[in-house]
């Protein structure tokens, strides 16, 4: 029934610009130019701020960026402590990059057609890559803290016959993770194409839903992007506890 429905409002579901690349394989090319594009617009807004930096009454853009970086500091200082604070700007980085890449469906599109340009956040691969990233750098933190025995000795705790469960808890952490921000965004895209998708486009009961839906789809960007964020920070939680506290 969905699919029918896709198919008939000529929704590209899962549909990409690819390229082969020797040694690489075949890559989404839509998917790293969007999210080159996402990452441009993240380091262009701090470089922005920089420059617009003052020790006095802040500007817009500073106020945002100082309301975020203040609402992270305080999330690692009271799960990680001060000790952590170099968590701070990888948390920070991840919320802005996952929340532009969610935000760049609503724009008019330049890929399939000129109605909408899917998120690279509704790209599986791109959200794999964000959860294996977090993985990869909890897991080093853990076994700085803890030491290749005591990061390994975290999978035999009581009780042992759970081991097998407590590897698969481990490894399911980059799936969950990047599958949660995945879903969500890949169902929002849909529903924005197909809102401007029907068979009277200039109808409108398209044009007012669609005008509903693109704000709310952009407020389940801005939790989807807290949501990353957060479980960034309670992963290196998990991972440098030593049970001590």
């Amino acid at each position: 029934m969905h699919s029918a429905v896709l198919a008939i409002a000529n929704i590209p579901v899962g549909d990409h610009i690819t390229a082969k690349v020797p040694g690489l394989g075949t890559l989404n090319i839509d998917t790293i130019y969007t999210t080159a594009a996402a990452a441009l617009i993240v380091m262009g807004l701090g470089w922005r701020m920089r420059a617009k930096a003052t020790a006095g009454v802040p500007g817009k853009l500073q106020l945002t960026w100082e309301t975020i970086v203040s609402s992270v500091s305080d999330q690692v200082e009271t799960n990680l402590g001060p000790k952590y604070r170099h968590v701070v700007p990888l948390a920070v980085s991840i919320f802005f990059l996952v929340l532009v890449a969610d935000w760049l469906e609503i724009l008019p599109g330049i890929f399939h057609n000129t109605d909408y340009i899917p998120s690279p956040s509704a790209d599986v691969n791109l959200c794999y890559a964000l959860g294996i990233l977090v993985f990869v750098l909890t897991t080093a933190a853990s076994i700085r803290v803890k030491g290749i025995g005591g990061y390994f000795k975290h999978y035999f705790r009581k009780p042992v016959v759970m081991f097998p469960i407590h590897v698969i808890e481990e490894l399911a952490k980059p799936l969950t993770l990047g599958l949660r921000l995945f879903g969500n965004l890949f169902a929002g895209g849909i529903m924005i194409a197909l809102l401007i998708s029907f068979p009277l486009k200039l109808s409108l009961a398209s044009v007012v839903f669609t005008l509903i839906w693109k704000p709310f789809d952009m407020f389940i960007g801005v939790i989807q992007a807290f949501i990353f964020a957060l479980l960034t920070i309670l992963y290196y939680q998990f991972a440098i506890d030593t049970g001590g506290h």
